[in-house]
């Protein structure tokens, strides 16, 4: 999870968002259980304005949406607020993992866990990694419950994270071998920039990178 600023609403939304939210509230009268159309809260343009937001990456877990099933994600579940369902600070994009096997509000509650799109947003003060295993960071009960609700320790995210740690112990292996050859003690900017490029917010798990290199500097 990285830190995401919020884009203004598209204009799909500003434009339909209240006569969408009174059609669906009517039905909803109607039907309690009635849910609202994807079609509308999951509008093309919304997608694309979140990710543009995110860098095409999951909210929560932060693994790539070009490489994954994702889905338009409701922060406050439309069971429990249905007035928020085309509320713009209440969409978020999200793997489809994390939407469906995430725990409900009534079990672990978003106030007890991190909100990407908080302005003041700091997930690196609340969670870590050891290799690919994320942790709550020296037992941050927010990270706990961020990492509990979305079911961030799961195999798949483990399995795809060291993935991406493989690239980067690769690359840092070439430079640890070139910095021997040349008998040099420090990386030139170059090779600095190729570690760095697995901490861009556009990359997938950015925030373990960002953790790991504070570790492994040659």
């Amino acid at each position: 999870m990285i830190p995401v600023k919020r884009l203004p609403a598209p204009d799909v939304l500003a434009r339909c968002e209240e006569r969408w939210r009174t059609a669906y509230l009517e039905r909803r009268a109607k039907d309690p259980q009635k849910r609202p159309s994807s079609k509308q809260y999951a509008h093309p343009d919304i997608v694309s304005t979140l990710e543009t937001m995110s860098h095409h990456k999951c909210f929560y877990c932060e693994q790539s949406t070009k490489q994954t099933r994702h889905e338009v994600d409701h922060y406050i579940d439309v069971a429990e607020d249905p007035t928020r369902a085309f509320t713009w600070t209440n969409l978020y994009l999200s793997c489809w993992e994390c939407n469906h096997q995430k725990q409900p509000n009534r079990a672990i509650p978003v106030t007890d866990c991190l909100d990407p799109c908080a302005p003041d947003a700091q997930p690196s003060r609340h969670l870590m990694f050891e290799t690919e295993l994320i942790r709550a960071r020296e037992g941050s009960a927010q990270g706990l419950a961020t990492i509990k609700k979305y079911r961030l320790d799961r195999k798949d995210l483990d399995h795809k994270r060291m993935k991406q740690l493989h690239l980067f112990n690769e690359a840092l292996i070439r430079i640890k071998d070139a910095l021997i050859a040349d008998g040099r003690k420090d990386m030139n900017e170059n090779e600095m920039a190729v570690l760095r490029s697995f901490c861009q917010p556009d990359f997938p798990f950015s925030l373990m990178f960002q953790a790991y290199l504070e570790r492994h500097r040659p």
